[in-house]
């Protein structure tokens, strides 16, 4: 009976100290070990730049950074291999670095109201790629290679990005299975 309990004890601390998934870290001063970080929210925080120890987590599935002042994207976004959901949404970048492109295991990319003016061309190896969301950014146009993307993104978000009808005719001949939002005086069938 008591080697029951020890075991049963000891199963209860393992657990209580071990990553857990699910729990939301919303301050890098809660992190006490790199990782054990899966999702991370940082909205609202006034940050300038991307804190590098953002970069050492391994584990890190979800990276909300929204709603700051964020003006670049660094190339160390590559070691964040397992990211599903990238929210960048309402910061300053003008641009992404291309080893955004290395982010096989993304399924959302959130970028809006951002002055971007352009995508990589790297992008289009984001082979899990179902969400791209970059409305009210000066984006009028893909990349070409984002042909590669038609077979898994199942959503492009271009609202008030202000394309031409010749834009949009591209990006629909580009993507034809992709369901797309333009504004609201567009005509396309998509």
């Amino acid at each position: 009976m008591k080697r029951h309990l020890l075991i049963i004890v000891f199963l209860l601390c393992c657990f209580s100290i071990s990553a857990q998934p699910d729990r939301v870290y919303k301050s890098l001063k809660d992190v006490k070990h790199a990782e054990d970080v899966y999702i991370l929210k940082l909205t609202y925080k006034r940050m300038k730049s991307i804190p590098p120890e953002i970069f050492t987590f391994t584990n890190l599935r979800e990276l909300n950074l929204g709603c700051n002042f964020i003006d670049s994207v660094p190339p160390e976004i590559a070691n964040l291999t397992h990211l599903e959901v990238l929210n960048l949404e309402r910061n300053w970048l003008h641009h992404l670095p291309e080893e955004i492109g290395s982010l096989h295991n993304l399924v959302r990319l959130d970028l809006n109201r951002n002055p971007l003016q352009s995508l990589p061309e790297t992008m289009s190896q984001l082979s899990s790629l179902e969400r791209l969301i970059i409305w009210s950014t000066g984006i009028t146009e893909v990349p070409l290679t984002f042909v590669a993307l038609d077979a898994t993104l199942k959503l492009l978000d271009m609202r008030e990005c202000y394309l031409t009808e010749e834009q949009m005719a591209a990006i629909c001949e580009l993507l034809p299975n992709v369901k797309k939002y333009w504004n609201l005086s567009c005509r396309c069938q998509n």
